[in-house]
C-alpha cells in the first residue's frame, strides 16, 4: 500500500500531482501549521510577456502564529478572487485549452469556503479530475479526532502512515533532512523520496522554458494528457533512505 502525504497548497505544482498519482491513498495534512507567505497562499503563474509572479489568497489576521490550515479563514472581501480570475484570463485566454479549464477553475475558486484547508483540498481535487487522478484522499484531521494524538513531525507522519496502513511511504525531497534530524525509523516505515525534475514544455509566454509553476500553467498550454505524462516521469528514480543518507554524506565530503 503506497501511501503519500502532503499539507494542501494554493494552485500546487506538477510534483504534487505525481506523488498522488504513484500512491493507493493520499493523506491531506490538513491540521499542520498554517504558513504565511509560503505556497499555501500563493503560488507562481505567467503575469504577462517573459514575466512571472504570485497569485495568491488573502487570509484573516489572527494575532497567533499556531493557525492551522484548517483554522485559517479566507477574508470577506473576495475581492482577490476576482484579481486573480481577471489576471487569469488576461494572461491565459490565447492558450490552448483555456476555454477547456477556464471555467472549471473559476467555479472552484468562486465557492464559499470555510478555511484555507478546504479552498486548496478543493483545488486539488479539481485537478485530479482533470487529470482523470481517481485516489483514496485520507485527511489527518480526522486521524487527530479519533486519537487525540499530540505527536510532532517525524512521530506524527508515523502515526499516520500506521493509522492508513501503508507499507511504503511516498514522500517529498525535502522531507529527508527532519526525517535524519528525528531519527526516522525507515526499516520499520520504508520510504522513497521523490526527486521530480519539471520536463520542458510550450510556454506561450516564455521563450525559454520557465520551471516551478502551478500545474495550471502546463493544463492551459499543453492540456491533460500531456499534463499527465510529464507529472508520470517526473522522478526518473526514487530513493530509499539508505541512498539518500549516502548522498547526503557524499555531498558534505
Amino acid at each position: 500500500m503506497n501511501v503519500a502525504m502532503m499539507q494542501p497548497t494554493f494552485l500546487p505544482w506538477q510534483g504534487m500531482f505525481e506523488l498522488i498519482n504513484k500512491s493507493d491513498k493520499f493523506i491531506f495534512l490538513d491540521d499542520f501549521q498554517y504558513c504565511p507567505r509560503s505556497h499555501h497562499t500563493r503560488n507562481r503563474l505567467f503575469t504577462g510577456k517573459n514575466q512571472v509572479g504570485f497569485y495568491g489568497v488573502n487570509i484573516k489576521k489572527t494575532g497567533t502564529q499556531k493557525t492551522k490550515l484548517n483554522e485559517a479563514c479566507l477574508t470577506e472581501n473576495t475581492l482577490w478572487k476576482s484579481d486573480i480570475l481577471k489576471r487569469m484570463r488576461f494572461v491565459y485566454a490565447k492558450t490552448a485549452y483555456f476555454k477547456d479549464y477556464y471555467p472549471i477553475i473559476e467555479k472552484w475558486l468562486l465557492q464559499d469556503y470555510k478555511s484555507l484547508a478546504d479552498l486548496n483540498i478543493g483545488c486539488i481535487k479539481m485537478i485530479c479530475d482533470i487529470l482523470g487522478l481517481k485516489k483514496e484522499f485520507l485527511y489527518s484531521s480526522d486521524f487527530t479526532k479519533q486519537t487525540g494524538s499530540l505527536a510532532k513531525r517525524t512521530q506524527r507522519i508515523c502515526e499516520l502512515l500506521e493509522w492508513s496502513g501503508a507499507s511504503m511511504y511516498l514522500c517529498a525531497h525535502g522531507s529527508f533532512e527532519y526525517m535524519k534530524e528525528d531519527g526516522y525509523d525507515y526499516k520499520k516505515y520504508p520510504v522513497i523520496f521523490q526527486n521530480y525534475q519539471p520536463k520542458p514544455y510550450k510556454q506561450i509566454h516564455s521563450d525559454s522554458f520557465v520551471p516551478y509553476l502551478s500545474v495550471v500553467d502546463a493544463l492551459f498550454n499543453i492540456g491533460a494528457e500531456n499534463t499527465l505524462n510529464l507529472i508520470e516521469n517526473g522522478t526518473e528514480k526514487w530513493q530509499s533512505f539508505e541512498e539518500m543518507l549516502k548522498l547526503n554524506y557524499n555531498e558534505k565530503d
